[in-house]
């Protein structure tokens, strides 16, 4: 976390004027300044900013607050976003506590500082940079580097006195800190949203089998819930209120070089729900521009049928096939005129989904129109019908052919257990082990399944590793289960543990088997574990009877 202190050390050199000036044109009207407000269409200007109180005003919409609330506002970002957005304005060093990832974070920036340095000494990785287009302003504004041989590396690291924990766990270095995850690779530095340097992905220059690597989850990264990209878009998104997604880094960058700034790319994976929430919060209209062979055409049909059933506006932009964007712009063509007219999401989907069945077959028709049942059932009922009637026109056939069948009446076994109990803090802990499996080792030995109230079974069957059985699966296939990141796992046991343990205190008072020795030694044991989890740290589950 930012220190409180270091929060009101930046406040103290904010000037709200200069802040809101960097959005919208200001006026002086009088001791304050006024301007249209960004924030609701008007003509006359009802947004006034007050230099003395430094605070601003919408008469209009009721729009209120300071600098951080307006950084919020405008630029669709979370309070500490916003709070590093203005420090790097301000060109202010702020200082996180000692359980923040800030200092992992700046690690990951010498890391890059050396990839940097390392490009420029390799002529074989600079070159494929440039042979591919790349200015070098773009190189430099997207921090591209080069990852040499592991022991060069491993020199670097220790020299530099970087810890090897640190760097495993933020995924630079693989297999309990032993070698670098990305070795003889073009290095491309991904950024959070407020610009922080929290992962790497990796090209292969000496033909290794696996083009790219991407790193994988960590503390402070997620693959499927980060696009590649958007700290450098996001101004131009809000601006344009549209957002390009592509494939790969190459994509990104040289679009950008192309001032076609407004887009981003997925990281190795489709787009996926957890992507939603940052489109969400801006509501563009989104153009998914995938490559044009048949996995690119797979990827962009399934990015398709959920931008659709969330009721996001845009379409597909197809390229010519076996060319990406990245090979467009280098081909020196006007890449912006792809954009222009993008293949509508419901229309894509008809027609590649038709495209896959020889529909003059009877048998092939009867199967394009079982998979279009299937996704016309997920969707949502104010556009099912619309949507029905277009795939009955292109195959011809009534729209009843497309209605679902009822679902039948649910027995009273079943009826139970869509009804049963679920414990939303216990069922999270049992999904986000299911999810990232690695951790299970650890956390056996401060979670046992008693310490659980509804959900014991389930925690065994994941300890199991019983991935497959229809009670586990009843908690980790639920969409409203979340999927927690370590940290948050962590705060869920210990809400769990605490009332556990003194639920074992109160028992151990009261058990009269126990001789006044051991009662004094076993609640000796728990108070302790109690205080180590109040003070935020896990323990063992073991208790010395």
């Amino acid at each position: 976390m930012i220190s409180k202190e270091s929060i009101e050390n930046l406040k103290s050199l904010i000037d709200i004027v200069d802040v809101i000036g960097n959005y919208v044109q200001l006026k002086k009207a009088g001791s304050n300044y006024k301007a249209l407000c960004p924030f609701h269409s008007e003509k006359t200007p009802s947004f006034v900013v007050s230099p003395a109180k430094q605070i601003y005003h919408c008469f209009g919409c009721g729009a209120s607050g300071d600098a951080i609330k307006f950084v919020m506002e405008i630029e669709k970002l979370s309070y500490k976003e916003a709070i590093e957005k203005l420090a790097s304005m301000y060109n202010f060093k702020l200082e996180y506590t000692s359980n923040s990832n800030f200092l992992s974070i700046d690690l990951l920036e010498k890391v890059n500082n050396f990839y940097k340095g390392e490009l420029y000494k390799n002529k074989t990785a600079y070159d494929y940079l440039k042979n591919r287009g790349l200015f070098d302003s773009t190189i430099e504004k997207f921090g591209l580097g080069y990852a040499p041989e592991s022991f060069k590396q491993m020199k670097f690291f220790k020299d530099a006195n970087l810890d090897k924990k640190e760097l495993t766990a933020l995924g630079v270095l693989v297999e309990n800190g032993e070698y670098p995850r990305l070795i003889e690779r073009i290095t491309f530095p991904i950024f959070s949203q407020s610009g922080k340097i929290i992962a790497f992905g990796g090209r292969t220059i000496t033909n290794h089998p696996a083009k790219y690597i991407n790193f994988t989850n960590t503390k402070v990264f997620n693959k499927s819930k980060t696009f590649y990209g958007y700290n450098f878009a996001r101004e131009h998104v809000l601006r344009k209120k549209e957002i390009i997604i592509t494939e790969g880094y190459m994509d990104v960058i040289m679009l950008h070089q192309a001032g076609i700034e407004n887009s981003v790319a997925t990281l190795g994976t489709a787009l996926t729900k957890e992507h939603l929430p940052i489109l969400k919060k801006i509501e563009p209209k989104v153009i998914v521009a995938y490559d044009s062979d048949s996995a690119g055409i797979n990827a962009a049909l399934k990015a398709s049928k959920l931008l659709f059933a969330e009721f996001f506006d845009g379409g597909v932009t197809l390229f010519p096939e076996g060319l990406d964007p990245a090979d467009v712009v280098k081909e020196g063509k006007d890449v912006k005129n792809f954009f222009l007219n993008p293949i509508k999401f419901s229309d894509f989907i008809i027609d590649f989904t038709i495209k896959k069945y020889n529909i003059k077959n009877v048998l092939e028709k009867k199967k394009a129109i079982d998979e279009f049942k299937e996704y016309i059932s997920t969707l949502p009922e104010i556009l099912k019908e619309d949507f029905s009637i277009k795939v009955s026109q292109r195959l011809q056939i009534s729209p009843q052919l497309l209605k679902v069948k009822s679902k039948p009446a649910i027995s009273h076994e079943q009826n139970i257990n869509m009804n049963k109990k679920i414990d939303v803090a216990e069922a999270s802990i049992i999904k986000t082990l299911y999810e990232n499996r690695e951790w299970m080792d650890e956390i056996v030995e401060y979670l046992s399944p008693e310490m659980f109230n509804t959900h014991q079974e389930e925690l065994q069957l994941v300890y199991k590793e019983d991935f497959e059985n229809p009670k586990l699966l009843d908690i980790v296939l639920r969409d409203d289960i979340m999927v927690l990141d370590y940290d948050t796992l962590k705060s869920q046991i210990i809400k769990l543990l605490i009332p556990y343990y003194k639920n074992k205190l109160i028992q151990i008072k009261y058990d009269t088997t126990l001789n006044s020795n051991k009662r004094m030694h076993l609640l000796k044991e728990i108070n302790t574990k109690l205080l180590k989890l109040k003070k935020g740290q896990l323990v063992e589950s073991a208790i010395s009877i």
